[in-house]
């Protein structure tokens, strides 16, 4: 007698996570146009950091993922370096075409859902999505300040509260280590599901088996490099699952949607346009270096202004006690004679990734760092036979205005501070830095690789800013309010800044300065938007 197999259905979901740039978005359409999902999502990290978003400030991601087919976004640790207001208009803009999961964060609940439901053939499957709750997620424990429940909890919490469910899967973004802890938990309630993960930026498929049932973890890397698609295969019958079936695509192989690739090129044409655009000035430069030029020739030998204003925009952009960087990230070695920098020659400045992450440290590690790197030579630096020859050393610590004013202070102090993270890893070899790092690794808080944000576009997202703070030196908010409506659209602001650069300014120059202080992101700016500006500027200038 032959035995039937039962019917199955089936539920597909495409993933992938982190991802900082549109380069495979339009592959990603051509693939889904041949090979349809159920839900194509992405696992955090989406909005920061990128070049582009440092600009344009999320818009043309979030552009450029809506159209590339991407059904669901959970929220990853990089979405936070974003102010709460401009965060939540990024992810309404989205909310038009798709949804935002956030199970555990607790705010946002206006611009985001705890899960989503999907109902195909009798089936319902139910989406979550968490921010990782581990301990050096967040300098504060929090995101901007919102409450992070822990993730385990709060998965129980959901599955009693949506009892008639097919299948829970999560969408987590956390460390690969927290995801297994998770993964054995999840198991032990006997569940037998898939997490979907983000946070790492290496592909991983780990199964992670308790008793009869299992938890299997992936996660694709970075980019949309690649895809994970994972079938579900459910009893016709019963909401029982029967297998699970993973494959990875690589998005390689694949030729650009022409659509999708036209959107994501006139967003990339801002980056391009930029080239030439003029983004720092001597103006901004700290009163210490007011009779110096903007040089960066000398700075694996001495304190430089470009080192030190690339330095305190780190420290004023991520708002930290003090940023340091080693000299050797900093290439140009130019004199700047008309006391300007485009974006072009910047990222001449700055042309390796120079991984800046944020940790806490006694003031005295700081100091002695700083001391250590300026006083003794790198092994194989020095020139035996000539010991009078001035020796460039590679790790010679550029600070921000203020340590470069204060190099010293309490020494048993907790200052936050800003820094490449190999420096802490053995690069340049400054040996308080290392030991500090070792530190770190024993206590379990070594910043991971995607707690990175690259200095140049730091430093860019800061420019964006201070172009308001020069504006706001020459002129006043009613000299710009041409029509006295009480608010700035970007007509009056492009004239304003025609007169005050002598040239008009493109209108994605504009654009960029009405989103870097447009705090309702309603599209003008207000007179209290202004004054906060104004507060800023004198802050400034203390």
């Amino acid at each position: 007698m032959h035995r039937t197999l039962p019917h199955l259905r089936t539920f597909r979901l495409t993933t992938f996570n982190d991802c900082y740039t549109l380069q495979n978005l339009p592959r990603l359409t051509t693939y889904l146009a041949s090979n349809p999902s159920d839900a194509v999502v992405l696992a955090g990290d989406f909005l920061s950091p990128s070049t582009l978003s440092s600009i344009d400030f999320g818009i043309g991601m979030i552009s450029t993922l809506r159209a590339s087919g991407v059904t669901h976004l959970s929220l990853g640790n990089h979405e936070a370096d974003f102010k709460l207001p401009l965060l939540s208009s990024r992810l309404k803009s989205f909310n038009k075409t798709g949804k935002i999961l956030n199970s555990n964060i607790l705010g946002l609940k206006d611009v985001t859902c705890e899960v989503d439901v999907i109902k195909k053939d009798g089936l319902s499957i139910c989406l979550h999505g968490y921010i990782g709750d581990e301990i050096n997620m967040f300098r504060d424990g929090t995101f901007k300040g919102l409450k992070i429940s822990p993730v385990f909890e709060t998965f129980q919490k959901i599955l009693s509260t949506h009892p008639s469910i097919s299948l829970h899967i999560p969408l987590t973004h956390q460390s690969i280590s927290y995801d297994i802890l998770f993964a054995k938990k999840i198991a032990n309630l006997g569940i037998t599901t898939i997490i979907v993960g983000g946070h790492e930026h290496e592909k991983f498929d780990d199964l992670i088996q308790e008793n009869e049932d299992c938890v299997r973890i992936i996660k694709t890397g970075e980019n949309c490099e690649r895809v994970s698609v994972i079938d579900f295969k459910f009893d016709d019958v019963e909401d029982k699952l029967l297998d699970i079936n993973v494959e990875f695509v690589e998005m390689k192989d694949y030729e650009p949607c022409p659509v999708v690739q036209k959107i994501a090129d006139k967003h990339l044409s801002v980056l391009e346009s930029m080239e030439e655009t003029s983004i720092i000035t001597t103006n901004l430069l700290p009163k210490i270096f007011e009779n110096r030029p903007l040089s960066s020739l000398r700075t694996r030998f001495e304190q430089m202004s470009v080192g030190c204003f690339i330095c305190s925009a780190i420290k004023l952009e991520l708002d930290v006690d003090y940023c340091i960087i080693n000299g050797a990230t900093i290439k140009g070695g130019v004199i700047y004679e008309e006391g300007e920098m485009s974006y072009a020659e910047l990222k001449k400045e700055l042309p390796f990734p120079t991984k800046i992450v944020v940790v806490e440290m006694k003031r005295k590690v700081l100091e002695e760092a700083v001391e250590w790197s300026r006083n003794n030579i790198e092994d194989g630096s020095m020139d035996e036979t000539h010991p009078e020859v001035e020796v460039a050393r590679r790790g010679y610590l550029q600070v921000d205005f203020d340590l470069e004013i204060n190099p010293v202070g309490d020494p048993e102090e907790l200052v936050t501070v800003a820094l490449p993270r190999n420096l802490m890893a053995g690069f340049c070899k400054i040996k308080p830095l290392i030991e500090f790092g070792k530190e770190l690794k024993d206590k379990g808080i070594y910043p991971n690789e995607d707690s990175i944000i690259k200095a140049v576009d730091i430093v860019v997202r800061f420019c964006c800013k201070e172009r308001w703070v020069s504006l706001s030196e020459e002129t006043s908010f009613d000299e710009i309010d041409l029509n006295h409506d009480g608010m700035l659209d970007a007509s009056e602001i492009k004239l304003a800044m025609a007169r005050f650069l002598g040239t008009e300014p493109q209108d994605f120059f504009v654009e960029q300065m009405i989103e870097a202080i447009d705090e309702d992101h309603n599209g003008t700016i207000e007179i209290e938007e202004f004054k906060q500006l104004m507060a800023a500027v004198r802050r400034r200038k203390e």
